[in-house]
């Protein structure tokens, strides 16, 4: 994992407000073969890595403060604390009682062979330090009663059913063999910073051609 700081200064996160926004980046695949995932993704971090200059008096200057929507158990400091209780270091990774859990936008997940963009979203706002059943861990059979949505809503073309949108080549519509400019869009309801998110739209740029993300066809024509 690697986050990224403010440019003027590694005290604090980046923090992108989304809503209303769009996020652009400049992509290369070529080289990703199937079985490996290059991911880009925004989770709900507190900006200052939960520093408080007491039981965390490291901060985002040194990684802390990291959480997603797996709920994982391998974090070693949850807001400030030591996740020592249960530590199981020969399990891989190891583990601790308690999860970090907040929700999560994937933005890119891909090789040069498929791509899908996902939103996660979490029943509580920010990180939430869990246990039990809250934490839907799936080697205990409750991944679907926890507080985050695990699975998430994510878009693949090529599951979707258009399996000549994105590959290595020219027969696909976007060729993962070149260098692309991924464009994701947050619209909301009322076209402001502050009303409900409506929409996430994707889009792809190639040599100079804009190119709209697939429909979802595998339902066939009279899907709703």
């Amino acid at each position: 994992r690697l986050p990224a700081v403010r440019h003027d200064g590694d005290d604090t996160y980046n923090m992108f407000k989304l809503k209303n926004r769009e996020f652009a980046m400049d992509v290369d695949v070529s080289n990703l073969p199937c079985g490996l995932n290059g991911a880009v993704y925004f989770v709900e971090m507190d900006q200052h890595g939960d520093l408080d200059g007491q039981g965390n008096a490291a901060g985002a200057k040194y990684g802390t403060g990291y959480c997603d929507a797996q709920c994982p158990h391998d974090i070693k400091f949850i807001k400030g604390e030591a996740n020592l209780l249960n530590w199981n270091s020969t399990n891989v990774p190891p583990v601790g009682h308690y999860g970090a859990c907040c929700a999560e936008m994937d933005i890119w997940e891909a090789n040069s062979r498929a791509t899908a963009y996902t939103p996660h979203p979490c029943a509580e706002l920010g990180l939430t330090k869990c246990e039990g059943i809250v934490c839907g861990d799936t080697s205990k059979g409750e991944r679907y009663k926890g507080v985050c949505d695990k699975d998430g809503c994510d878009f693949n073309s090529h599951r979707m059913g258009e399996t000549s949108f994105f590959g290595s080549g020219t027969d696909f519509t976007v060729d993962s063999s070149k260098p692309m400019t991924v464009v994701t869009q947050f619209l909301t309801s009322d076209g402001s910073d502050s009303g409900d998110l409506s929409e996430i739209k994707r889009f792809y740029v190639q040599d100079g051609k804009v190119i709209e993300n697939s429909e979802a066809s595998i339902l066939g024509p009279s899907a709703g």
